[in-house]
Parts: C-alpha cells; sequence; structure tokens
C-alpha cells in the first residue's frame, strides 16, 4: 500500500497492525473502518475518498463467519470490493472489547474492535453508578482485550468534594496508577483533560451502565449534540437507555482546522459476564497475584489450601477479604464460561445437572 494512502488511514486509526495484514486481502481491495452496525448492513467510512457508505457482506464471507463474533463491529478494519460495496474480509483485530453473551450458549460477543482507550464511565451521583466491583470487572474486561482502562467519574457538579475525594480514592485503590478524570458534562469540568487523552488516530470507547452520562460526554467532546439523552429515573434511580447501537465519530481538535481521536460510544450495560483468559485477572488484580508467588503450593487456588500466602495476606488485613471473593468469583466464571465454549451449552447443562444431583445424594 502506497504512502500517500496509509496517510489517510492513519487519521482513522490505521495502524502497523493492520498494515501487516493487508497483503492477505484480495487485490483490488479498498480499506474501509466501520462506523455503525446495523441488523444487516454496516456503516463505513473509506478514508482514501474520505466518504461513507452502507456495505453488505458478501456470501462467501458469511459462510465462512462460525458466530455473531465473526462478524465485523464497530471499530473493525474490513476490505471492501473494488466498487466500495460489499465486504470481503475482516482484518484481524488488534485489540477488543468484549463479554461473554446472554444467554445458554458461552461464546464471545464483541461491543467494539481496534480500540486503544476504554473510557470506564461511572456517575457521582449516587445509587448503583458506582461500584468497586463493577470496576474490578471492567478493569477484567480491558485486560483480556488488550485495552488501556481510564477511569472517568463524571456528574462531578452532582457531588461534593468529600464525596469525589472517597470515590477517588477507592478507584485508585483496585488499580493503583490508573488514569483518572473526573467531569462534569453538564458544566465542562474536565472534559478538555478527557480530550487530551484521546489523541489524533487513536481511539477510544465508552463503557458504562445507562444513565452515567457516556452519550452527553460524547456530545461535550463532540461539540454537538449528535446524541440523544436521557435523564436517570428519580423513583428507581437508574439509567434509561439512550443508545441503542455503537456509533464511531472524530472529535475535533482544539483548533478548528485539527482533528482529535475517535470516540465509542456503547449502549449501557445492564450485565457484564466476563469473557477471556484466567491472564486477563492479573492486571485487575495485581495485589492478589504480588502475593501468589510464595504460596507454598505453585498450582494454589487460594480456597484454604495450606502455606496459601494470599490467605495470609488476607487474615493480616492487607487485601480485603471483599477483594480475594471477587477475584474467586471472576476466576470460576472465566473458567465456566471457557469450559462451556468447549463442550458446548447442551453438554455442559447436562454435566452440570450430574453434578448438582450427586451433591443433592451425597448430602441425604
Amino acid at each position: 500500500m502506497s504512502s500517500s494512502r496509509t496517510a489517510y488511514l492513519d487519521e482513522w486509526g490505521w495502524a502497523e497492525h493492520e498494515n501487516a495484514h493487508w497483503s492477505t486481502v484480495p487485490a483490488g481491495s479498498i480499506a474501509a473502518r466501520i462506523i455503525c452496525r446495523y441488523s444487516a448492513t454496516w456503516r463505513v467510512i473509506i478514508p482514501s475518498g474520505s466518504r461513507e457508505t452502507l456495505v453488505e457482506a458478501s456470501g462467501a464471507f458469511q459462510y465462512l463467519c462460525a458466530g455473531p463474533q465473526d462478524y465485523p463491529v464497530v471499530g473493525d478494519w474490513v476490505a471492501l470490493s473494488c466498487d466500495g460495496r460489499i465486504i470481503q474480509q475482516l482484518l484481524p483485530r488488534r485489540t477488543k472489547i468484549a463479554r461473554q453473551e446472554a444467554g445458554r450458549a458461552a461464546r464471545s460477543q464483541v461491543l467494539a474492535a481496534n480500540v486503544d482507550i476504554a473510557l470506564l464511565v461511572f456517575g457521582l451521583d449516587g445509587g448503583r453508578n458506582f461500584s468497586i466491583g463493577l470496576l474490578e470487572r471492567f478493569l477484567t474486561l480491558t485486560a483480556a482485550g488488550g485495552v488501556e482502562p481510564v477511569v472517568v467519574l463524571n456528574k462531578a457538579d452532582r457531588a461534593s468534594l468529600e464525596q469525589i475525594s472517597s470515590v477517588r480514592i477507592q478507584a485508585e485503590s483496585i488499580r493503583p496508577g490508573v488514569t483518572l478524570c473526573v467531569t462534569s458534562a453538564r458544566n465542562g469540568t474536565g472534559i478538555e483533560e478527557l480530550r487530551d487523552l484521546v489523541p489524533a488516530w487513536r481511539t477510544a470507547c465508552c463503557l458504562g451502565r445507562s444513565g452515567v452520562g457516556k452519550s452527553s460526554i460524547m456530545n461535550a467532546l463532540l461539540g454537538e449534540p449528535l446524541l440523544r439523552t436521557a435523564e436517570v429515573s428519580r423513583i428507581q434511580n437508574k439509567g434509561r437507555h439512550s443508545t441503542t447501537n455503537s456509533q464511531l465519530r472524530v472529535i475535533p481538535g482544539r483548533q478548528s482546522t485539527t482533528s482529535g481521536g475517535m470516540l465509542i460510544d456503547t449502549p449501557g450495560l445492564r450485565e457484564l459476564q466476563l469473557w477471556g483468559a484466567e491472564e486477563s485477572l492479573y492486571e485487575s488484580f495485581a495485589d492478589i497475584h504480588e502475593f501468589a508467588p510464595d504460596c507454598r503450593f505453585r498450582d494454589c487456588r487460594h480456597q484454604g489450601e495450606p502455606g496459601c500466602a494470599v490467605q495470609r495476606a488476607v487474615a493480616e488485613g492487607i487485601i480485603p477479604h471483599q477483594r480475594l471473593e471477587h477475584y474467586l468469583e471472576q476466576r470460576e466464571e472465566l473458567s465456566e464460561a471457557a469450559l462451556r465454549n468447549q463442550m458446548g451449552a447442551a453438554a455442559y447443562e447436562k454435566r452440570r445437572w450430574k453434578q448438582i444431583t450427586r451433591e443433592a445424594r451425597r448430602k441425604r
């Protein structure tokens, strides 16, 4: 690919990873990035022509897709046919934000691809809009996908300085050194700081529950109300879904002649079932893995084995007991998802009910 063509692509996040895999696509293909996904079509940007268009997937491409996770999502790079209408090939993903799909079948649901930064948005207006457990899950999610996390504490105008300080301390205790930004989409607090965290050529993704202000933050960064927002329910203190599908937008730079990075909004997450390797827990629970090498047994599971350094750290108050519980819960969830995916949903359910029956008989 010529240097003049890659100059256009770079502005949309094209990296050496994509360049290395371009040689595998059919000759004459056009590079494009997914900016929105619909039920059976995709809206893409073709950087070389600076134009957006709707495209479909070729029959040959769909035939090779083993499941929903193999279809393009927002942020993906694809190779289009020479007329720019048909998706012929999906380029391998450099990074991704993926969770376990809801339902009996254990498989990955990719929310966004080729993301550099994940803006983990929490609300400072009380209720369920901030929790240590959810932050731990988000950190495991980003670690599994190879994405850099940034904790965004939004709605600062709705909280006191003491409340903001308390939440900040809790967040930093979970992941020391994590980038943290306090914002208010309503009065503009922290928006410019957040803009600087997403420089040109980089792609960020907003993640959070409904009602924490993801769409409001995007509108503030974009400089205009492009995305619909909704008020939080005063009765239940829960957010309402205002974003129904993901979109990729370009953030304007500080000067009108420049552009910033790119931002992907996602629908609010009502549940977050994890998907990935157990190694993804190393970053979200670094304190536990710091003590693990001192356990007597190399394969210690930290669940009552003699000489367990992690259990000793919990007993001494170095690691909170709740933190170990969350770690064990996430580890079991990842292991079960991997097993269900390997065995298939029907075989896994049969195996699970056999274990339940066996345990019930044992207790009689």
